[in-house]
């Protein structure tokens, strides 16, 4: 065989050879360490700092045992070269996901969503005090809110959000709440403006638990204001209080006579702001009342209310009130 041929066929074998070994090899390093499950057993929340650098980042993922070796990283994103750019934020790491899936993760910039839920019928204070004890979140209040400006809802947010950018986001979602609820009100209601509406439904909160009740309870506040009678809500007497000793406190006749700008049994109308921050069930039972002629409400003593249209049909709920209440206690 002519020695050009022998040199031609060598080669082709060697390349083969060398195609193969390169195949398989990248085949190996694809199966066994790109896509192998990771170490760790249990979801991993993981922080990328904004400068972290891949020494960092490659220490602090084998030390949270997610990947098996640091120089498995250090092959890996230098062969994705520009395809892996790690991000600043939060992330979870799915129990044995693979390196091949935990850059994907990082590349993505998609952080891990938190979330934090404000109770209906809490003060603006409360809600200050809730985010400023709250983690994965920087900076500080200034200032507490005005009351009723804050919707009690869950929201999500990710690693490092600032707390006065939640706090906006609040009163952004309470701004358009308010606005849609305005432009759908009932006609004829008691409220010049539309701060009033909010001061209504920070009290229908606080009176009552139940949401298939609110619209009747603004029915009979409606009711009271139209015939110029004052509202007598409990609630209002002791919003001057401490927060914590407003939920304890029971309510005496000399409370009743303290004069404050939101006690309704010595003032007419509403009071002067809201008293909480009211949730958008509130706001739309205090522009779209039930078609009542209800002027009173006292509890059933099992959670609810019963409604009366006179005083003395009140005074006989009252009555009946007080004997469960008794009846309670032995």
């Amino acid at each position: 065989m002519p020695t050009p041929i022998r040199w031609l066929i060598w080669s082709v074998v060697v390349g083969v050879i060398i195609l193969t070994i390169t195949t398989g090899g990248l085949w190996a390093w694809r199966t066994q360490v790109l896509d192998a499950p990771g170490p760790h057993s249990e979801d991993v929340i993981f922080i990328v700092e904004a400068g972290n650098g891949h020494a960092t980042l490659r220490y602090r993922l084998k030390s949270a045992g997610v990947i098996h070796q640091t120089y498995h990283y250090d092959a890996a994103r230098i062969m994705a070269g520009d395809q892996f750019v790690p991000k600043a934020g939060e992330y979870l790491l799915p129990a044995a996901s693979s390196l091949n899936e935990v850059m994907d993760i990082l590349h993505s910039g998609r952080s891990y969503q938190r979330r934090i839920t404000v109770v209906e019928g809490l003060r603006s204070s409360e809600v200050v005090a809730q985010i400023m004890a709250m983690g994965h979140l920087s900076g500080t209040i200034d200032k507490i809110p005005d009351e009723g400006s804050l919707l009690p809802e869950t929201y999500f947010f990710t690693h490092n959000t600032k707390r006065a950018a939640l706090i906006a986001r609040m009163q952004d979602v309470m701004a358009i709440t308010i606005a849609e609820a305005w432009a759908s009100r009932a006609d004829d209601l008691p409220y010049k403006r539309v701060q009033d509406a909010v001061i209504m439904a920070s009290i229908i909160e606080k009176e009552s638990s139940i949401a298939s009740e609110r619209r009747m309870v603004a029915s009979v506040l409606v009711n009271r204001l139209k015939k110029g009678m004052r509202l007598q809500s409990d609630p209002t007497v002791v919003y001057d209080t401490n927060p914590e000793i407003e939920m304890s406190r029971v309510i005496t006749k000399a409370d009743l006579k303290q004069k404050t700008p939101w006690n309704t049994y010595v003032i007419k109308g509403l009071p002067k702001t809201p008293i909480a921050n009211p949730s958008r069930e509130s706001i739309l039972a205090a522009l779209n009342p039930a078609d009542s002629d209800y002027l009173y409400f006292v509890s059933d003593g099992k959670g609810g209310l019963r409604f009366a249209k006179t005083l003395d049909a009140h005074n006989r709920n009252v009555r009946l009130f007080r004997q469960i209440q008794r009846a309670a206690k032995k």
